[in-house]
């Protein structure tokens, strides 16, 4: 076997099998990639549904409130409110002292006996419903009602529904009001602008009477895009029994424009699969002879010099770049200022673990304990670490605890502890973007963690990882260089604050550290 071939079968191996795995995962993956999707979706067009209900209850609210003007006799009110609507076909006030009905009707409605008789027949079923709502009134909420089980009055037209709620008059006498209106005129006036709105966007609407007894529903209001053999979502209208919303996205679905996506994605898979196996086979025949493998640097002093020349490179560089004035836009500069602030605060907090690790080795490390709010010195910390956050495209979600978090500390040695956790769940990162920092109480103590999603620490190592100068040994973490002290500082301090730090984590899976603090108790306990 010559040389090219072992390579090539080297490249096989080491690069063409996992791209060929990955490319399996993901057609695998297809499938749960468009469920999620469509989940996604169906619940942001159950949010659409949601507003239009809040919508329609909030347009009856103006009616009840019409209705309940103090200003004007209610007998008034229900007669401007019939005039102003022509939706609503009947509308009684039931005195709930005398338990006498006045009956207000629009132009088109037949007011006879028979609607009484109707009237006092609905009544008769509805004493628990009426003395809730009365009990919700006495509580400061004005609960309105569906009528459900109306029976269709003659004289009416024959789509009706209804709505009850109590209300007062001027004279703080209690009153049920009943509005009978036609369902489907009701819809148009309503909700039918609102649905026009949406349906300008991305989604179609419709609104369906579907009875139990029937087979199918029967339709009320659709905007002029709405498909009804497409897939849709369904959500009851609050206010109408039996009465459903449907909504659907126009054009194609998010489902398919994802697995649209996703077939684009395997294809452009393929095709890098392909050119990087010629690359590399290219690039490996060539130069092979002149490839050597890099060993990685993990003494101490070539860590050191490492992390100390590349601040000060880019310090030097972006101050001579603004000395010899070649930059004339503010916000440029402004840019360069940020960075030089930031590499030397960077450089400052190298020096200082260095220069801590010799006090601590020298016996000679000192701190200063005050009462803080732990609350208070993680909010700061995240506060001064913003820029550098938006820098680095880092998402850091911060959850305080709802209880003071008094304890004993020195103030500089722990924005330096969490320094240094935050640097190393950045640096070990893998490429995840987020971290969360979460201060909560555990058996006595104030705690403190840090979260990444990172390469994780497998757990034989993680003994070893506060020892001096230890690192881990893997690919992942040499690609990452350090002085192997931050988190034996990290230990120090936690012992002289009668603490510690605990760390749970997993390979691949990120790892958590927690800073423990005693509880300062309170003078009461």
């Amino acid at each position: 076997m010559t040389k090219e071939v072992r390579a090539l079968f080297l490249i096989l191996i080491l690069i063409v099998a996992p791209f060929l795995i990955y490319t399996f995962l993901q057609v695998r993956s297809l499938d749960e990639d468009e469920k999620m999707a469509a989940t996604a979706y169906e619940k942001q067009m159950e949010a659409v549904l949601f507003s239009l209900n809040q919508y329609a209850d909030d347009m009856m609210g103006r009616w009840v409130r019409q209705l309940a003007d103090h200003q004007h006799p209610l007998a008034k009110n229900a007669n401007m409110l019939i005039l102003g609507n022509e939706s609503i076909q009947m509308l009684v006030l039931k005195n709930m002292e005398t338990q006498v009905d006045s009956i207000y009707g629009n132009d088109y409605v037949t007011i006879n006996a028979s609607t009484q008789t109707g009237i006092d027949h609905w009544y008769s079923k509805k004493d628990s419903v009426l003395n809730r709502l009365s009990q919700y009134l006495d509580a400061g909420f004005q609960k309105i009602q569906s009528a459900d089980d109306w029976t269709p009055l003659d004289g009416l037209r024959p789509d009706q529904t209804g709505f009850t709620i109590m209300v007062y008059d001027q004279d703080s006498v209690l009153y049920n009001a009943l509005l009978i209106v036609e369902r489907k005129f009701w819809i148009e006036q309503i909700l039918g602008p609102r649905m026009q709105e949406i349906n300008h966007e991305e989604f179609s609407i419709a609104v369906d009477h579907w009875p139990p007894s029937q087979s199918a529903q029967d339709m009320l209001y659709r905007t002029t895009a709405y498909e009804p053999k497409k897939n849709s979502v369904k959500n009851k209208l609050w206010l109408l029994p039996n009465t459903y919303l449907f909504i659907q996205s126009k054009g194609k679905s998010y489902t398919e424009l994802i697995k649209a996506r996703s077939q684009e994605n395997l294809y452009f898979l393929i095709f890098s699969l392909f050119a990087v196996s010629i690359g590399t086979y290219l690039m490996i025949r060539n130069i092979r002879n002149a490839l050597k493998i890099a060993q990685l640097k993990s003494d101490f002093v070539s860590n050191v010099s490492h992390e100390i020349r590349t601040p000060l490179s880019l310090i030097r560089m972006y101050a001579e770049t603004l000395m010899l004035g070649r930059l004339t836009s503010e916000e440029k500069k402004n840019h360069y200022y940020q960075t030089i602030h930031h590499e030397s605060g960077r450089l400052t907090f190298l020096v200082n673990n260095i220069l801590d690790f010799s006090r601590i080795e020298g016996n000679r490390k000192t701190y200063r304990m005050e009462e803080k709010n732990l609350n208070h010195l993680i909010k700061s910390l995240h506060e001064s670490y913003g820029h550098y956050f938006v820098e680095k495209k880092i998402n850091c979600q911060l959850t305080l605890s709802d209880q003071s978090l008094p304890v004993s500390v020195d103030e500089q040695a722990f924005d330096e502890a969490m320094s240094n956790l935050i640097e190393n769940a950045i640096k070990y990162g893998n490429g995840q973007q987020e971290i969360f920092i979460t201060t909560f109480i555990v058996s006595g103590f104030a705690c403190c963690s840090i979260k990444d999603q990172g390469i994780g620490i497998s757990k034989s190592t993680q003994k070893h990882i506060f020892d001096k100068f230890y690192r881990v040994e893997s690919a992942l973490t040499q690609k990452t260089k350090g002085t192997g002290l931050g988190l034996s500082l990290v230990k120090h301090i936690m012992e002289s604050h009668q603490g510690e730090v605990v760390v749970e984590s997993r390979l691949n899976l990120g790892s958590t550290f927690t800073l423990k603090f005693p509880l300062i108790k309170s003078k009461d306990e």
